[in-house]
């Protein structure tokens, strides 16, 4: 035991892992599980080596061997952890939950939703998805230009050290408050100046429709609903409400409101898993969004509709008018994908429209549909 825990706790890997894990007990109960398994595999080749050297009187030959079982067994104790700590982490933020995150916190939540995650591999690949379209959207979003740091009008929780109070900062150099200012910080939940702009623009709702007919079943639609989840992040971080609606002609509809505080992550899984098949020549809500944006019930204010789709639209000139009316009196900006198709009559009823020909994280077209 002395040897096994000697050399893990030596190991680098072993620190970063420990750094990793800090202030979160799911991910931390997670590690201890793989390191106790190996352990106990460890212990029994043990028993059978200790077996066959009172047969064959071994002595250093015998201590190498253990030395070499110990190394191996810590190797793939940490990497088994680390690999599994940060498959939670990734289910985690994408869903809005853990550390850092404004939604639930609380371990037991968060290891239901790994479960239900790692019980499905289509909701597995989404999460993963999601937490590369979510970097490129971190990166984008830094890269705007902000205002809001004109004036100080009160106080709020959060978890911005450059805006937190005195009397917060000073609890981190008082040992008895030191772990637990930094739970809070790790939560946003620490007094911060609330700061706004002298113009302060109202925001409205980032509605993310997504098309659901026959022909986007499998990666596009996984990708579809990983750049959805990117998109409902932003939403969060920008304080605003964020509707998913999945669409797929006349044949049905799916739509998830989610606020900007907490979210109904059981929810939120379900509109991902599901998928309605199907489809017509119309196979985005351009009808149906009027009264979407009404059930969704966000504050009114600039909105920005992102669709998803890999159908060429046939929309009447009647429907095309009722949107362009429609839009207008919201302030609401249209930005179109369309995979590996024409657009058709989207063209013209789009701010912005892009094909391409698979949603790659890394092109410029997905950069440029999270920045907004």
């Amino acid at each position: 035991r002395h040897q096994f825990l000697a050399q893990l706790l030596d190991t680098p890997e072993y620190r970063a892992l420990h750094t990793q894990t800090q202030l979160d007990d799911t991910a931390a109960s997670i590690a201890a599980g793989h390191f106790a398994e190996q352990f106990s595999q460890l212990a029994k080749e043990d028993t059978r080596e200790k077996s066959s050297e009172s047969a064959s009187a071994g002595t250093a030959s015998g201590d190498l061997a253990s030395e070499m079982s110990a190394l191996r067994a810590v190797g793939k104790a940490v990497a088994e952890a680390e690999k599994e700590v940060s498959e939670l982490q990734e289910s985690a933020a994408a869903l809005g939950m853990g550390p850092g995150e404004p939604g639930s916190n609380d371990p037991k939540a968060i290891a239901e939703l790994f479960k239900r995650v790692r019980r499905d591999p289509n909701l597995t690949k989404i999460c993963e998805l999601a937490g590369r379209f979510r970097r490129v959207a971190q990166s984008k979003q830094r890269q705007k230009v902000r205002h809001g740091l004109d004036d100080v009008v009160g106080v709020e929780l959060g978890g911005d050290v450059g805006r937190l109070l005195p009397s917060e900062l000073v609890k981190f150099v008082v040992p008895e408050l030191e772990l637990d200012t930094l739970r809070r910080l790790a939560e946003r939940q620490l007094f911060c100046r609330e700061v706004r702009a002298v113009e302060p623009v109202g925001r409205g709702p980032i509605l993310v429709c997504a098309d659901e007919s026959g022909s986007m079943a499998g990666a596009k639609a996984q990708a579809a609903k990983a750049l959805a989840l990117a998109l409902a992040w932003i939403a969060r971080r920008q304080r605003r409400w964020v509707g998913l609606c999945a669409y797929s002609g006349d044949t049905g509809e799916r739509l998830l409101a989610l606020p900007p505080a907490r979210w109904d992550e059981s929810a939120l899984c379900d509109w991902l898993t599901a998928f309605i098949g199907g489809g017509s020549d119309i196979d985005v809500p351009v009808r149906e969004l009027p009264r979407l944006y009404r059930e969704v019930g966000a504050p009114p204010g600039k909105t920005d509709i992102v669709m998803i789709t890999d159908c060429k639209c046939r929309l009447p000139a009647t429907v095309r008018d009722a949107f362009h009316a429609w839009k207008a009196s919201v302030s609401a900006r249209v930005l179109t994908l369309v995979i590996g198709d024409t657009p058709g009559d989207l063209e013209h009823v789009s701010d912005e429209i892009f094909r391409v020909s698979t949603l790659d994280p890394s092109t410029d077209t997905i950069g440029r549909i999270l920045s907004i």
